[in-house]
């Protein structure tokens, strides 16, 4: 009933994000607004979004070093078919059929690759807190509220950063002080939530950030692969005849990638258009224009991966049945002794 329950909250909020941009914006207007897009920039947008897939399936690769060096191919095959899945199912469950179908594949522990997909988020949250402290810092004409909103949003980043790397590089005395914020919180509420359980699990994923040498690496991809967001949002702007300054495609990033933690369906419908539309609005876009290039960027971005995707699973002799069979076996080769002695 649980996920019910998040499943029918993530698709009312997208319908009344949908519901709200319709009041600003009559679909005659979008539809002028679409219509006069132009081409090049459109082939900028498709161009940054696959090779975004590429950085980050190669970034990818990296967390699981020193352990282990997984092929390329089977990494990028699996990236594009948990994005794929992602556009249609609810819940995240791409990111399970990601580790069950990769844990599959290359015998690995699914909690291993769990690990490495939260430090593969923690490192884009530590590249959006660094776009947020530059934004502030390089635009005082920002709104108050929006300061500290993004000073707040920061810090809570870097913080969260701090404590992932403390867990790596001092993991047996950072797990002690989980283990006492478990036993001290109120009400049972540490023990409910398995915290020192849950840190000594997402710590398997975290061993390529013990040795320096694979620092470089990691934050060059991560920079690299958010360059291309910026090539996507550029291009976007560009096909609906938009010129925008660079810190307006900054916020913009920043508030389309924080939504994302909103709740919605499949494919973040409605809640990425309605943060895009605010962003851009900041920086004196009318709504009609705001929301075709959301529209136009969304559309563009979802459906190159939904068709990446598919030939990912067509080429790796996958069906949409065992996508769905990916996010029924949830735990099942979690505790598969062989799995998890073959990535020691």
């Amino acid at each position: 009933m649980g996920k019910l329950l998040q499943i029918g909250v993530g698709f009312a909020v997208s319908a009344l994000a949908i519901y709200y941009l319709l009041q600003q914006v009559s679909l005659e207007r979008l539809g002028e607004v679409l219509g006069r897009a132009q081409p090049l920039p459109i082939v900028v947008v498709v161009a940054s979004v696959l090779a975004s897939l590429v950085t980050r399936a190669a970034r990818w690769q990296i967390y699981f070093l020193p352990r282990r060096r997984i092929p390329f191919g089977p990494l990028l095959g699996t990236l594009a078919i948990s994005y794929m899945a992602s556009t249609f199912l609810p819940l995240r469950a791409g990111e399970l059929v990601r580790a069950v179908f990769l844990g599959q594949r290359q015998a690995i522990a699914i909690p291993r690759i769990v690990g490495t997909i939260l430090l593969e988020k923690l490192f884009d949250f530590l590249a959006i807190g660094v776009m947020l402290v530059l934004l502030v810092a390089a635009t005082p004409s920002l709104p108050e509220t929006a300061q500290v909103a993004g000073k707040l949003i920061a810090s809570v980043i870097l913080v969260g950063f701090g404590f992932v790397v403390a867990l790596a590089v001092w993991r047996e005395p950072t797990l002690k002080v989980v283990s006492l914020v478990e036993h001290h919180l109120p009400f049972g509420l540490g023990r409910r939530l398995r915290l020192e359980h849950a840190a000594t699990q997402f710590a398997e994923g975290t061993d390529s950030l013990r040795k320096p040498g694979l620092w470089i690496p990691l934050l060059g991809w991560t920079a690299i692969t958010w360059s291309f967001a910026f090539g996507s949002a550029w291009g976007g702007a560009q096909a609906v005849g938009l010129q925008p300054e660079l810190s307006a495609l900054v916020f913009l990033i920043v508030l389309t990638s924080t939504g994302q933690a909103v709740p919605s369906s499949p494919g973040y419908v409605g809640v990425y258009h309605a943060a895009a539309v605010l962003a851009l609005e900041q920086f004196g876009v009318d709504p009609a224009t705001a929301l075709g290039m959301a529209v136009l960027t969304h559309a563009l971005s979802y459906g190159s991966l939904v068709i990446v995707g598919v030939i990912a699973l067509w080429t790796g002799g996958y069906t949409l049945g065992d996508v769905l069979a990916g996010v029924g076996a949830r735990g099942s080769p979690v505790g598969d002794p062989a799995l998890a002695t073959t990535q020691r």
